[in-house]
């Protein structure tokens, strides 16, 4: 049995691929959750059955650890008994800490550079990481280099190839065609990196683009924390609406005419499908984004007058999204399924 855990909203459309290889191969999973963003939504949305494991720790260094220890002692109590051959994540540190804690071998995704790769250095029997990456940047933190594995390309990669866009999402969001969309989401106050000015330069756009006429920005906001960067007169006004009910993220992003995100996936995801992208993210640039921006995928928003150079268009959706060749998903689950048989 392979386990999976999965903590945030970005983790369920990339292990979606994954887990419906998994199940075509007849190998047996267990899928983990946390209350989370829009983690447990899009579970329920892609009927992908898993149990639900504690919840996110909030803001806060003693709050985190706190948490950290809590929802890994709940892990070991609900995987306790179950064959689990192999742990899987996209660096889930609980997970880190109770499979260790357990002896089960520990395979972890990551595709950011610079986050804290303190349990992963510690516990993790292998990280699978973006060939792109430089192999220095993962070495600083003194993971050694028998432990890293690649895979080409990004991880959205792994879902992109099934996308086929929907001529008529536009109507689930309840926004006509005349309209020009902005999507937008906060950036993640609560996350490890968080950093204010990306607070400061994402109130710029939306200060910028609600006030356009003919332009709608919708909000895609993980949590409430989050929610609170949103001034209630924008939204009384109807030029800024929140994402009322989870919806296929990628159609979300076709259907847009511009991206503007304080993350990393979202804007990966929009900038590989084309969408004219912008990042308000100002911690330490991962390889992966700066890769998308010296190719004239992704702008950086570094001031409030980057904001202010931006000129919306509405965007040709008529074209046929080219699917990549080649196939991620499979490519990982062999890496899944032969690590798995190797600790059996």
């Amino acid at each position: 049995m392979i386990w999976f855990d999965l903590d945030n909203s970005p983790h369920v459309p990339l292990f979606r691929p994954i887990l419906a290889d998994l199940r075509d191969r007849a190998v047996q999973v267990h899928v983990t959750s946390r209350r989370h963003a829009q983690t447990e939504d899009l579970l329920n949305l892609w009927g992908i059955p898993h149990v639900v494991v504690g919840s996110h720790g909030g803001r806060g260094r003693v709050r985190k650890v706190t948490n950290l220890l809590h929802r890994a002692i709940m892990l070991r109590n609900e995987v306790r008994g179950k064959p689990v051959t192999l742990a899987v994540s996209h660096g889930s540190r609980t997970q880190m800490l109770a499979a260790a804690s357990m002896r089960i071998p520990l395979l972890v995704m990551d595709d950011y550079e610079y986050s804290d790769q303190t349990l992963a250095r510690l516990f993790a029997t292998k990280l699978l990481v973006p060939e792109a990456i430089p192999t220095e940047r993962w070495t600083r933190s003194g993971l050694r280099v028998d432990r890293l594995l690649r895979y080409p390309g990004f991880k959205e990669e792994v879902y992109l190839r099934d996308f086929r866009p929907d001529p008529l999402f536009r109507s689930v969001l309840g926004v006509p065609e005349g309209s020009l969309l902005v999507t937008l989401r906060p950036p993640s106050v609560s996350a490890n990196y968080h950093d204010p000015r990306s607070e400061r330069l994402f109130s710029e756009c939306l200060r910028r683009f609600s006030s356009l006429e003919g332009v709608i920005c919708l909000i895609v906001n993980r949590t409430d924390a989050e929610r609170r960067l949103i001034p209630e007169d924008r939204l009384a006004a109807g030029t800024v609406r929140l994402l009322s009910k989870p919806v296929d993220g990628l159609q979300l992003l076709w259907a847009s005419d511009l991206v503007i995100s304080g993350g990393g996936t979202m804007n990966r995801e929009a900038a590989l499908l084309g969408v004219p992208t912008y990042s308000v993210f100002t911690g330490q640039r991962p390889a992966m984004d700066e890769y998308l921006a010296a190719t004239g995928k992704m702008t950086f928003i570094e001031s409030p007058p980057d904001v202010d150079r931006i000129r919306p268009t509405r965007r040709d959706r008529s074209s046929t999204f080219m699917v990549p060749e080649k196939n991620l998903a499979s490519h990982i689950t062999d890496v899944i399924v032969g690590m798995s048989e190797r600790h059996r």
